[in-house]
């Protein structure tokens, strides 16, 4: 069993102290990113990993992105062409494995007059509270406390800056090629460690946020996955996991490899559905909340928004037999600005609007949604190829947005006519 375990830096609140320790002290004390990460994946797939593991695993997941992502390749097995799950190295790993190796190795290891070399500070967490106690040291110049930090029974910690460093590290002590003395330059250089304790999963992910988001460029997805302050973002997830429909939290499209692995909708495009039930499909399409919709927004009551996304989302997909309609190229629900007028009809069932209710249920049944020469400039540009095939070029919600909601929610509009199969309207028709 081991024996008392401490680290002592300065106290900078409850939940935070900064404190130096040579590399190998955050190599021992840290489990590793991709041991998360992989151990998530089985969790996912319900085997059981080490309890310690399984406590970081979700924290970590909060507040990194991954070393891998699952891709879907074409194998010959047995003579047949089938569809196989591998998992793809991201540029992550590979600069892991790479370039930051080669730096920690030939100058920060080193770090002579020659090859100077720095390592950026890392950033540590904990979930659970260390006992501190102050020390008898007087710093001058210096206002926090100096304090001792005991984590004897608390297992390894998990990263939140710095993890590609710290597995970088891992790789290079495990390698036999590289020499005993090179080992022990790089594991006895001192790195500055931020430590925070005693905080939850969200606040790890809006950590996450701040450092990654705020200060250098984070695609919007993975900032809507992790951020935990985006109710919007919430209530999809929330939407969706009941209706038994994955969302797809990487890349800017659906592609073969997320319908592989039941993955049918975009987390953001979700987003824009739920906001098109609170706010209307108009104003869904827009990237921020306009100032005068802001108190509207903050007095929402989420779980109305919950209660009419799961009714009429789920009535749309038992109207075309599944959820699977999303991503059905047949049919003009996989444009964004026809799904977000289709999503805005849910405003009724969150006002309790009966009248407005049985009009969208009647929009379902009247308008023909396959991929048709009439859709053209509604849901994006349809074109026939060779075989004389409708195809559609969707487009953005912001193109198409207007006559999307006329053809949706606007039966006598010349849109919504055309859409459910009607002569257009006598006006129309005599200026023609």
């Amino acid at each position: 069993m081991l024996g008392k375990q401490t680290v002592s830096g300065l106290r900078r609140s409850d939940n935070h102290f900064t404190t130096v320790m040579p590399f190998k002290w955050l190599l021992d004390n840290f489990a590793s990113g991709l041991v998360l990460e992989d151990a998530l994946r089985d969790i996912d797939q319900g085997f059981t990993v080490d309890e310690r593991v399984a406590q970081l695993a979700p924290m970590r997941a909060k507040m990194q992105r991954p070393f891998q992502r699952t891709v879907v390749q074409k194998r010959s097995v047995n003579g047949q062409s089938v569809s196989v799950s591998v998992l793809d190295p991201t540029p992550k790993l590979k600069n892991t494995k790479g370039p930051l190796r080669d730096y920690l190795l030939r100058q920060f290891a080193d770090s002579s007059e020659e090859h100077f070399g720095v390592l950026p500070g890392f950033v540590g967490v904990w979930p659970e509270k260390m006992p501190a106690a102050p020390v008898k040291a007087d710093i001058p110049g210096y206002a926090a406390v100096w304090t001792e930090y005991d984590f004897s029974n608390l297992g390894r910690g998990t990263l939140a800056d710095g993890e590609c460093r710290h597995l970088c590290g891992l790789y290079i002590n495990a390698d036999q090629s590289v020499s005993q003395a090179l080992k022990d330059k790089l594991l006895n250089k001192l790195v500055t460690i931020e430590i925070y304790h005693g905080i939850t999963v969200e606040q790890a992910a809006q950590m996450f946020v701040d450092l990654n988001y705020e200060g250098t460029p984070m695609d919007k997805i993975t900032k809507a996955n992790i951020d935990p302050r985006n109710k919007w973002v919430w209530a999809a997830k929330k939407i969706f996991e009941e209706l038994g429909v994955r969302l797809a939290t990487d890349g800017r499209q659906i592609t073969h490899t997320h319908r592989v692995h039941g993955e049918l909708l975009m987390l953001t495009h979700a987003e824009q559905m739920v906001k098109a039930v609170a706010l209307g499909a108009y104003k869904a399409s827009g990237k921020t909340i306009a100032k005068r919709d802001a108190e509207y927004v903050a007095d929402l009551d989420w779980e109305r928004v919950h209660r009419a996304g799961v009714e009429w989302f789920g009535e749309i997909f038992r109207h075309f037999g599944g959820p699977e309609i999303l991503v059905d190229e047949s049919r003009v629900v996989r444009s964004i600005p026809i799904r977000l007028a289709l999503a805005g009809l849910g405003q009724h069932f969150l006002l309790g609007n009966e009248q407005g209710i049985r009009e969208a249920r009647q929009a379902l049944r009247d308008i023909n949604w396959l991929v048709n020469e009439t859709w053209n400039g509604i849901a994006g540009k349809v074109t026939r190829n060779e075989g004389g095939q409708s195809r559609l070029s969707a487009s953005g919600a912001k193109e198409n947005i207007t006559k999307a909601v006329q053809a949706v929610s606007k039966p006598d509009t010349k849109a919504g006519r055309l859409v459910r199969g009607l002569s257009a309207p006598i006006e129309d028709a005599v200026a023609a």
